[in-house]
């Protein structure tokens, strides 16, 4: 078992045990959406220490949780609780006292994973953590890890009103893994063939692994979105559903921002509702980002856009036709939905090429303090990477999802576009194409052009 890509996050893990086992407790929080790995990480740390590993369910009561919890204790901890650990707890206070008296002596590992889920109200249960960590936790030899999926309800638990505010010694949220860290998951998969899978998949491990290298892209489409019960298809309502009630409207914004509307005016129009607080609830919880331009003389209307890739596939493309795919119409919903499906993929390239740009500023092809973005300004024109100094534009470029090289029109447009954002670029400044096919010869030979393919990106 291994975990790849998560080496801090178990470096940090690893620390805090190495206190608790000194005498000094630990409280750590870790939570992200479904999928990304946390389980598999809190199993993998777990394995080898004495400890208690609980997972909370959704339907369970209260009464029928903490009977679960005595159950493991005694499952977990064998005969040194076998006659000392009660059937059940009356109240999670009771429960948190009987594992610290566990830990006076030998060093004690307790995870309760999907925390969220074991009260009506989960400020409550943030509430008693936090009471009993002050008034009988001292000395000491416990780690107490508490896990969850629901974004939304752990950075509450969290912030300046939470239960568990400045509680715990280490906060780690878990986000899905991004393009270049992800490729730990198939290294041998060809550049293209990957940001595809990383279009489909997102970040999330289970995903990726689940993509077959020996198979082409259409053939992991069609198995894993494209046919009844296929992994893609159904695994978005699940991540969805531990953090968003689905009476709130987020699907329906979700889906206006997955079929082009970006401005909030036209979020709105298209879900047709008010959504100041749903299109807040969305950011705070990491499933929408707000994109501002770089830079002077751009748009000051924010644009917004899905943040997971994964989820941004399965909106753009799988969720209006996922009824005919379970009905076993799978391939025809794929021809259908192919122009989508590219749209989606140019986009995660776009972004990829930013990426790729912040990385040509840490080796020093671009100055230090040169910051990376996209600007806009109204219909006017559009540049999907800028690269900006005090000085002005370092750096402007374009990114296309496509086989054909660039032209020379090409380069003559970009350096038109180039010229509405002020200052302008000067000499010296560098124009960059990044595509599957290049650029031509003669857009290369030109001193301030760079030219990029997705084997760049991955290098």
């Amino acid at each position: 078992m291994h975990v790849e890509g998560r080496a801090a996050e178990l470096r940090e893990l690893r620390t805090a045990w190495d206190r608790a086992s000194r005498g000094e407790p630990e409280l750590a929080v870790i939570w992200g959406r479904r999928r990304v790995g946390k389980t598999y990480l809190l199993t993998y740390f777990a394995q080898d220490k004495r400890a208690v590993y609980f997972t909370a369910t959704r339907q369970d009561s209260e009464q029928r949780q903490l009977r679960r919890f005595a159950d493991r204790l005694r499952e977990q901890l064998g005969d040194e609780v076998r006659d000392l650990a009660p059937d059940t707890f009356p109240s999670w206070e009771t429960a948190l006292r009987f594992v610290i008296r566990m830990a006076e002596t030998r060093p004690l590992l307790l995870v309760i994973d999907e925390a969220p889920r074991l009260t009506g109200r989960p400020t409550d249960f943030a509430d008693t953590v936090s009471a009993v960590w002050e008034n009988h936790v001292r000395d000491h030899r416990l780690m107490l890890v508490l896990s969850g999926s629901a974004v939304a309800v752990m950075e509450q638990m969290l912030g300046p009103h939470g239960g568990l505010h400045r509680r715990a010694g280490l906060e780690r949220r878990m986000d899905p893994f991004p393009l270049l860290d992800a490729r730990a998951f198939q290294p041998d998969l060809g550049p293209e063939d990957f940001i595809q899978a990383y279009a489909a998949c997102g970040g999330y491990p289970l995903h990726l692994r689940r993509w077959s290298a020996a198979g082409s892209v259409e053939e992991n489409l069609l198995d894993l979105a494209f046919t009844p019960g296929g992994l893609l298809l159904r695994d978005a309502p699940d991540i969805l559903s531990e953090d968003l009630d689905w009476r709130g409207g987020y699907e329906r914004v979700l889906t206006a921002m997955a079929g082009g509307a970006r401005r909030r005016s036209k979020i709105a129009g298209r879900a047709q509702q008010r959504i100041d607080y749903t299109l807040d609830r969305l950011r705070r919880a990491g499933y929408v980002r707000a994109v501002r331009p770089i830079g002077a003389a751009g748009s000051t209307d924010p644009m917004y856009e899905i943040a997971d890739d994964y989820l941004a596939y399965w909106f753009a493309v799988l969720r209006d036709d996922a009824d005919l795919v379970e009905g076993g119409q799978g391939a025809a919903v794929r021809q259908r939905t192919k122009g989508r499906w590219q749209t989606h993929v140019a986009r995660v390239f776009e972004s990829a090429g930013r990426d790729h740009a912040l990385r040509m500023v840490a080796d020093g092809t671009l100055p230090p303090e040169t910051i990376v973005g996209r600007w806009w300004k109204d219909e006017t024109a559009e540049i999907d990477v800028l690269g900006l100094t005090t000085e002005g534009p370092v750096l402007v470029g374009e990114c296309r999802w496509q086989a054909k090289p660039f032209t020379e029109r090409d380069l003559a447009e970009l350096r038109r576009r180039a010229a509405y954002v002020q200052p302008p670029p000067q000499p010296g400044a560098r124009y960059a194409f990044w595509s599957r096919g290049g650029a031509e010869d003669t857009v290369t030979r030109h001193p301030d052009v760079l030219s990029f393919t997705p084997a760049d990106i991955l290098a």
